[in-house]
């Protein structure tokens, strides 16, 4: 007959229990439906009963029956460090620990259970650079550290969402982020830690290796200098855009050159502007480009642009050279510049450079026919000459063009000037007041005259006019006092009769007479 799956102690009424300690895992068997038989009188199979309420060895595995009956309730120290109190560890503890295989706890005494009621949990915020929660420093802790007789400061502590993360990651090895670089760097924990509690993608960033280090150095995002001419702002240059211009086993890149975004913005608005040529007269243009507009802007400039000329004439301008005039003053050897500015401005026009003829070799004469040299027959002299004599008259195609060039075209003269020596001699003079040594009469001598005296043409006056007339008028007298003294021979050749017949000039009519300016302005009573 079959057992229809129950087992002799399902017959007997055993029952499998577990153990009532907290955390065992082990079963015990009961025997409390076992003794039923067919007489109505109970057998005594052995086993444990029921448990009951009043036992709780009862109900516990042999194990821990074992264990209660060994143990009992315990004086521990207090696990606050310097403290010297008890705590007692209960029967039921041990019982647990013993069967969850934990080692003793560690227990306050009852002073200290009384300080960790009157504190309160912190909140600490987490020690991993960017993550915005916190860890919780508990009472307990508090009360280990000093507290509440001490201030206490809590350590740098990662949150628990990081220290899971910290305990799962390892260090990783990442390619070299320099273009045709095959090393590779190290991204720690820590850093990627960071990057974590800042919320960015599990991708470690760009970085060079140990090699690309030493021969970039530390890239950074660099402050480079506005292209713009005159501004002192600066733009950045990122660090990926650095990094894509590096280029391994090549020297550093330079900065391009960029605006900064002032700058930019200005020159979005701009456009090339045509403006008149500065030269008069002119109907040409030049081009005002944004490039010199941007930079006038930089620079506060908001009115016009300095004139330039057009393209024409800046050929021109080119074409011409500076040109030495002499100075318009008298007897001054000095020059001044004309400039080529000037000089197209006057409507002066660059002479045509005609590139060098080349010379004709030399043409060797034909020996002469003796019938030539016997001279021409009758009838044909004038036949056979004129035809040769007519040659050299006829002029050449090019002879016309030359003459057409030649036209004559009106000369612009240069404008009169005074050279720089002599503008620096008239500055800072005036006229001044001289006496007269014959008469005491005040003499007016101009800055023109004292210039003329300065290069040597001139001397210095000392006598006005009148007394200059005066004195004149005394040596033409004696002059003529002398002929009438001494008359010419009559029959005496010019050239015998010179020398003896006229009378030596004096000292005063040898030497030649200043113009008027040299001898300076009288006085109407003079």
């Amino acid at each position: 007959m079959a057992s229809l799956g129950f087992t002799l102690a399902d017959r007997l009424g055993a029952k499998s229990l577990p153990c009532s300690v907290p955390g065992c895992t082990r079963t015990w068997i009961s025997m409390a439906g076992a003794g039923a038989s067919k007489n109505g009188k109970s057998l005594n199979l052995g086993g444990r009963g029921a448990a009951k309420p009043d036992d709780p060895a009862s109900s516990m595995c042999d194990p821990c029956r074992e264990k209660l009956a060994k143990t009992r309730d315990q004086e521990r120290g207090c696990d606050r460090p310097g403290c010297t109190g008890k705590w007692t560890w209960p029967v039921a503890a041990q019982l647990e620990a013993f069967a969850t295989k934990r080692p003793p706890p560690q227990g306050l005494c009852a002073e200290d259970e009384q300080k960790l009621a009157n504190l309160e949990d912190k909140p600490v915020p987490c020690s991993v650079e960017g993550c915005q929660r916190a860890s919780v420093f508990t009472r307990r802790a508090q009360l280990l550290a000093g507290a509440p007789e001490v201030e206490v400061t809590p350590a740098p502590t990662m949150c628990g969402q990081c220290a899971a993360v910290y305990e799962k990651i390892k260090d990783r090895q990442v390619n070299c982020g320099i273009n045709a670089c095959k090393n590779k760097w190290s991204w720690s924990k820590d850093e990627q830690i960071k990057a974590y509690a800042q919320g960015l993608p599990n991708e470690p960033p760009r970085r060079m290796c140990e090699e690309c280090k030493l021969a970039f150095g530390g890239i950074a995002d660099r402050e480079v200098r506005c292209r713009a001419s005159g501004c002192k702002n600066t733009w950045t240059w990122s660090r990926s855009d650095q990094l894509d211009a590096c280029l391994a086993g090549k020297p550093a890149p330079k900065a391009p050159h960029r605006m900064c975004e002032r700058c930019h913005g200005i020159y979005q608005t701009l456009k090339d502007v045509e403006r008149p040529c500065r030269r008069a007269g002119c109907k040409g243009t030049w081009l005002d480009k944004r490039g010199a507009q941007l930079a006038r802007a930089v620079r506060g400039k908001t009115g016009d642009p300095y004139p330039q000329y057009c393209e024409s004439c800046e050929k021109e301008l080119g074409d011409l050279d500076d040109r030495q005039i002499p100075c318009k003053t008298d007897n001054c050897t000095g020059t001044w510049t004309w400039t080529k500015a000037a000089q197209l401005a006057a409507g002066v026009r660059p002479e045509p450079k005609e590139p060098p003829e080349a010379e004709a070799p030399p043409v060797e004469a034909a020996p002469a026919e003796p019938s030539a040299l016997a001279g021409p027959a009758d009838g044909q002299a004038g036949t056979d000459v004129a035809p040769a004599a007519a040659a050299p008259s006829t002029p050449a195609p090019h002879q016309h063009q030359k003459r057409r060039k030649g036209k004559r075209r009106r000369e612009i003269k240069p404008p009169e000037k005074r050279c720089q020596t002599c503008l620096e001699f008239l500055a800072d003079r005036k006229t001044i007041e001289l006496a007269c040594q014959g008469c005491k009469t005040p003499i007016y001598w101009p800055p023109e005259s004292q210039l003329q005296t300065h290069l040597g043409a001139w001397s210095e006056p000392t006598l006005c006019g009148a007394c200059k007339r005066d004195l004149t008028e005394a040596q033409r007298m004696a002059q003529r006092e002398q002929l009438r003294q001494h008359p010419p021979v009559e029959g005496v050749s010019a050239e015998a009769g010179a020398p003896s017949e006229a009378a030596p000039p004096t000292e005063a009519a040898a030497q030649p007479s200043p113009p008027p300016e040299a001898q300076g302005e009288t006085t109407p009573a003079s």
